[in-house]
């Protein structure tokens, strides 16, 4: 599943559903460079689910350091880096599990907190506030494209959710793409390298064709041309990520399903499907992302019955290794650059 569970479980469907697009040029397409830091979300409290902050780390499991320090019943998450190094967005969820979640920026060493745009009043809901999450930049650093979900809520289901894309301080939202009312959430949206197409998950709500499935799905940056990239049967999704050369699609299969999940990669053109790990019945997997030179990923993942915690690995599945030994729960992890 995708390492959110009850109170934030019924909200993470809201945040996909909500999208704004951005007239440019998530975690963002990590850009062509020199490996960096990899920031995560580490949850503090055992349900993982009320408590959590960002923390970067070197990509050798060195320096672990707590970015966001967030108040007890506050999560911090889905963090992503800026293309040049500068900042890194998240999503933060406050005590409160019915109100919306909110865009923020912070630079790496945990100065210049701030959010992107105004913040819901105390007490509002998606029904006169918009739940926005799950953001990252477009490739010049300026912009962010994220997912929207407001209106009624109905069996668990947001009635209005898309992908948009505003400016650093909030301005300039643009809708990019919207999903037939309650019909699904829209999440996880990335920019493609060059700026010019967007990937994003659809998870289709119980009403939906077919009900309760996801898949990725590519689109132009004005919207335009929307495709489904992968099969609904296979149930793929959760945060993908665009290679830094832009010829590939990193993806987990089964989010949410039976089967054993495991990470693909697939070209945008919906060719080239392969397979990358091959984890044992029981294995914990959680998101990825790409190394800014393009060789590595790093991902969230649990042995058996076990906690999950970050490792990196090849592109050919092999040189698997722990960065984080956590007693709770880190994941969401995002590859910057140097």
């Amino acid at each position: 599943m995708n390492n959110k569970t009850n109170r934030r479980a019924a909200l993470v469907g809201l945040l996909a559903l909500i999208g704004v697009a951005v007239a440019v040029a998530t975690a963002a397409a990590t850009t062509r460079g020199t490996n960096g830091k990899i920031a995560f979300r580490r949850y503090f409290d055992p349900a993982h689910e009320s408590w959590g902050a960002v923390f970067t780390i070197n990509p050798d499991g060195s320096g672990a350091r707590q970015i966001t320090h967030p108040g007890p019943g506050a999560v911090d998450d889905q963090p992503a880096w800026a293309p040049d190094g500068s900042l890194i967005t998240f999503s933060r969820l406050g005590p409160n599990p019915d109100e919306p979640e909110h865009v923020w920026v912070v630079a790496p060493d945990g100065s210049g907190l701030r959010p992107v745009g105004p913040v819901c009043a105390p007490g509002a809901d998606p029904s006169t506030c918009s739940n926005e999450s799950q953001a990252s930049f477009s490739p010049d650093s300026k912009q962010l494209v994220f997912g929207i979900g407001n209106g009624r809520v109905v069996n668990d289901q947001i009635e209005h959710a898309a992908i948009a894309i505003m400016n650093l301080d909030g301005s300039g939202r643009d809708v990019v793409y919207e999903a037939a009312p309650f019909s699904a959430d829209l999440g996880g949206p990335v920019f493609s390298p060059d700026g010019k197409q967007l990937i994003f998950e659809r998870m289709n709500s119980a009403t939906g064709t077919p009900a309760g499935r996801r898949a990725i799905f590519v689109i132009g940056v004005d919207g335009s041309n929307p495709r489904q990239l992968t099969p609904w049967a296979q149930n793929d999704g959760d945060n993908p990520d665009w290679s830094p050369n832009g010829a590939w699609i990193l993806f987990r299969s089964f989010v949410d399903l039976g089967p054993q999940s495991q990470l693909f990669v697939i070209h945008p053109d919906g060719t080239g499907r392969k397979q990358i790990t091959h984890f044992k019945r029981g294995t914990h997997v959680t998101s990825s992302s790409f190394s800014p030179d393009g060789k590595s990923i790093v991902l969230g993942k649990g042995p058996e019955g076990g906690n999950i915690d970050v490792y990196t690995m090849r592109l050919d599945g092999t040189h698997l290794r722990r960065l984080t030994r956590s007693k709770l729960w880190d994941s969401a992890p995002d590859w910057g650059p140097r």
